[in-house]
């Protein structure tokens, strides 16, 4: 079965429309800090990880365990489907924004470092 649904109301826990609201000064160098994003979200989940933070999403998914990360990331997996058949771009960049987050977030909790995936991806562009 699939639904499409309209966001009604907040999603995140701050009562902000997503959980990814924050403005970040990029200053001169953002070119640089769009390439290296996906480190620094990867390690403030890490540290988040090592450091819990009352009423932190990602503390909450931690305690939730992998089985309520596997479901975010099906949920996301989803809403990208979505967003894809009904050509809405900006839904499609906010979604797997939203799915890279929790795929990170399974990452952490397996222990398993960012590096790893990017050799995989190395490895695959060398077979081609």
């Amino acid at each position: 079965m699939l639904l499409q649904v309209e966001q009604v109301g907040v999603a995140c826990h701050t009562g902000a429309r997503s959980c990814f609201y924050r403005s970040v000064d990029l200053g001169d160098d953002s070119l640089n800090y769009r390439r290296e994003v996906i480190h620094e979200v990867y390690r403030s989940i890490l540290d988040r990880k090592e450091n819990p933070k009352d009423g932190s999403y990602t503390n909450y998914l931690f305690d939730e365990g992998v089985d309520k990360i596997l479901k975010k990331i099906g949920e996301e997996s989803s809403e990208i489907i979505i967003g894809a058949k009904n050509d809405d771009h900006e839904n499609i960049a906010m979604e797997t924004a939203d799915l890279v987050y929790h795929i990170l977030v399974l990452l952490a909790e397996k222990n398993m470092p960012i590096e790893r995936v990017k050799e995989v991806l190395t490895e695959r562009m060398k077979e081609k």
